[in-house]
């Protein structure tokens, strides 16, 4: 795979993997922000009134049967959070033109399709349809509220909360019910003029297409105009003043337990390579630490692992327990870290704990998605490596590498959600 990224206008890049590897197409238009509890509620509507219709399409069936018609392409809207940063993404799938029956240039009109899906919306009176506003604030608002019955996710979502409070990180990207429902059309029509203005833009491209060839497509049919956009930063602490300990009561069959840790370290640092391969011993494998003596040898935990935000360089340890073997279990996975700063870590638990990592790294070349998914935490953090590279580095680090991260691991929040 061939990797290049090039600025076609101040502010707007355009980067391209070039790759034969797939019979689909990849293109993603992201909208780069910072995390902020006064937008991020428009940012997230915004995708989804965006979706309802442009000018051309103004339906959803209208828009659908055009997607139809261009041999199903697939075409998308959503928010994601990196970092303290919150990414509007806007995305295609389309098969590659030699798959075509009349070998029809598939891709510039997927591209114009995607283009007119944000540049030309569908507007009354120069303002979003307030009927399409209305039932996505509706939408948008049911979603919000039904966060909470994945549990597992929620417990992560509020440790995360906890632990980052007072920090963008801690604002929900998805949005806030309160904020939500006080949206105007005219509000959400100001956020949607000034996103597109002043807004980071990061297009990415996986395909068997040349950069030069995307550069012009997404100059012609995405008129981006030049821009300054804001700093993009991420507070990323590596220590703590103190633990704390939060628990929340709901009728609940499983005990959620989380815990929070600053890892000492970000995607930004070249050292974040050692960490990785820390997580993937302690918890990241079917091999790991807390997977072979927490969950299957002391059997304290339905489920066991790490969720790492690399860019804001936070680790949430969840897990899933009995009520009763709560403060156990805990004890048990704080255990294994200390065992890991302690330098207990066999030959064949630092050689699965490699090879698990290399494979992972290069699964990642198996997916467009992940490839975009892996580019954009990576520029978001400065930096351009590709899995292939980080690959080939995990063999050079050492045992004490890895001692050495664990021990700038600080532990930060414990929360639990239990009846």
């Amino acid at each position: 795979m061939i990797f290049e990224r090039i600025e076609i206008k101040k502010g707007v890049f355009v980067s391209v993997v070039k790759t034969d590897k797939f019979k689909t197409n990849l293109l993603t238009v992201n909208l780069l922000t910072p995390l902020s509890a006064d937008t991020a509620s428009l940012n997230s509507l915004l995708t989804d009134v965006l979706k309802r219709g442009t000018v051309n399409y103004p339906t959803m069936q209208s828009l659908n049967k055009k997607q139809d018609e261009l041999y199903a392409l697939g075409l998308g809207a959503y928010v994601q959070k990196r970092g303290e940063v919150q990414v509007i993404t806007f995305e295609l799938s389309a098969i590659d033109d030699t798959y075509t029956f009349d070998k029809a240039n598939l891709l510039e009109q997927a591209v114009a399709l995607i283009g007119e899906l944000i540049f030309s919306p569908f507007i009354v009176d120069g303002v979003f349809l307030p009927e399409y506003v209305a039932q996505e604030k509706k939408n948008l608002i049911d979603s919000i509220k039904a966060q909470i019955n994945n549990k597992s996710g929620y417990a992560i979502q509020r440790c995360n909360e906890l632990m980052c409070e007072g920090e963008p990180f801690a604002v929900n990207t998805a949005g806030e019910i309160s904020i939500v429902e006080q949206i105007t059309p005219e509000a959400l029509f100001a956020q949607y003029i000034k996103l597109i203005s002043t807004a980071a833009v990061e297009v990415f491209f996986v395909g068997n297409r040349d950069s030069s060839d995307i550069a012009e497509l997404v100059g012609k049919h995405l008129p981006f105009s030049d821009r300054k956009p804001p700093a993009l930063e991420t507070i990323v602490k590596t220590n703590t003043d103190e633990v704390r300990r939060f628990t929340e009561k709901m009728q609940i069959n499983q005990c959620k337990l989380s815990i929070g840790l600053r890892i000492g370290t970000s995607l930004k640092s070249k050292n974040y390579i050692k960490f990785a391969l820390f997580n993937e011993l302690f918890g990241g494998s079917t091999t790991s630490k807390l997977f072979v003596n927490v969950r299957e040898k002391k059997s304290l935990c339905y489920y066991c692992r790490p969720i790492i935000e690399g860019i804001k360089g936070v680790m949430v340890i969840a897990s899933g327990v009995d009520a009763k073997n709560k403060d156990i279990a805990y004890e048990a996975i704080m255990e294994q870290l200390e065992d890991i700063k302690n330098g207990i870590i066999s030959d064949t638990e630092l050689y699965d704990a490699k090879r698990s990592l290399e494979n992972a790294y290069r699964e990642i070349t198996d997916s467009p998605a992940y490839i975009c998914t892996w580019y954009l935490s990576r520029i978001i953090a400065g930096r351009t490596d590709s899995p292939e590279e980080a690959a080939d580095s995990v063999d050079k680090i050492t045992k004490q590498d890895i001692i050495a991260m664990s021990k700038r691991m600080a532990l930060d929040t414990v929360y639990s959600l239990e009846m």
